[in-house]
């Protein structure tokens, strides 16, 4: 039988190697907005590469959740740690922010990449997807292996971070903006 800790660093493996490929696709699709790049081909490609991977890194999500609480022996008070508070945050964040990228895409179609404004809000909000899941993925090495990549930039893993109401706001916004863009996109076609 595997162990939950075993099962959890292969599906984190999966789930990071996922979203950092989108991460960059969604990054070259932006260059690619501003016209900074020019291939059709590669264009294409892109946008099937950065909504494929965030949907398989998505699927996997789940799983390398539920056996990373399993491993941090919740029951023996695991959550007692600030790190995997803001682990679980930023991973239901991500989480969120994917399935907000997905949706847009899978209603307004590949035309959301023709105009800049939908195209830079599409490309940002599938970056700040992987970077939400890459952080996470650096306060679990904080937690287990008491480092990370990230550790040059010394974020606050031991504080809890409580989202206060202005910041809900704005989160709240923007996911209405997102969503008034890509009905727009969708009705002007």
């Amino acid at each position: 039988m595997v162990s939950a800790g075993t099962l959890h660093v292969v599906t984190t493996e999966l789930v990071v190697g996922t979203f950092a490929l989108a991460g960059l696709c969604f990054g070259l699709k932006l260059l690619y907005s501003f016209k900074l790049l020019s291939n059709n081909k590669a264009n294409d490609a892109l946008d099937s590469i950065a909504h494929g991977a965030l949907l398989f890194g998505l699927l996997s999500l789940p799983f390398a959740i539920l056996s990373g609480i399993n491993s941090a022996g919740v029951n023996d008070g695991g959550f007692m740690s600030a790190i995997l508070v803001n682990k679980l945050w930023l991973s239901f964040s991500g989480f969120g922010l994917a399935i907000g990228v997905l949706i847009s895409r899978w209603k307004v179609g590949s035309s959301i990449w023709d105009e800049t404004k939908t195209s830079l809000t599409q490309s940002s909000f599938g970056m700040a997807a992987c970077g939400a899941i890459l952080l996470t993925a650096s306060a679990g090495g904080k937690f287990a292996r008491g480092e990370s990549l990230l550790d040059m930039l010394h974020l606050p893993y031991d504080l809890i971070l409580l989202m206060p109401i202005w910041l809900s706001v704005l989160l709240l916004l923007s996911g209405l903006t997102n969503l008034v863009i890509g009905i727009r996109a969708n009705s002007s076609q």
